[in-house]
């Protein structure tokens, strides 16, 4: 549910955006994450960053991001674009920034011919309330462990 609908701009993430996605996502997580991080979404920009990731920004602030990239064939899937990770700040929460963000890497991929995933812990009714309100519907992925 949007609770209250604000004004950002959507726009390709660059590198000068990673710091504040760091944030974001510490602000989220908390510390525990963060510990790999740092390294990761610089390794993620490096490797992926002609792909379609993106940074919502409120008055000039990055206020949100979704990272993601265009790969192949995991799993015996056709290729198609994957959703990483994604971030909105508590600040901004539920204003439809989120939705914002998805609609912008779901556009792009479409752009290209290929299907959006997005994988998630399946006990997380917060996460996965959010993917089904934008319009993801579960697929044929399923993880086991021992």
């Amino acid at each position: 549910m949007v609770k209250g609908k604000v004004e950002a701009k959507i726009r390709k993430m660059t590198e000068a955006d990673l710091q504040k996605v760091k944030d974001i996502d510490k602000e989220l997580v908390g510390p525990h994450r963060s510990i790999s991080w740092p390294v990761r979404v610089e390794a993620h920009w490096w490797i992926y960053r002609g792909m379609p990731s993106f940074v919502a920004e409120v008055e000039g602030e990055v206020a949100g991001f979704v990272l993601g990239d265009i790969r192949g064939v995991e799993y015996g899937t056709d290729v198609g674009g994957w959703i990483d990770m994604m971030g909105v700040s508590l600040n901004h929460q539920s204003k439809g920034i989120g939705r914002m963000l998805v609609e912008a890497f779901c556009q792009e991929c479409q752009k290209r011919g290929v299907k959006v995933r997005v994988v998630v812990v399946g006990d997380d009714k917060r996460l996965v309330g959010f993917w089904k309100s934008v319009g993801f519907q579960k697929g044929n992925l399923i993880s086991y462990e021992k």
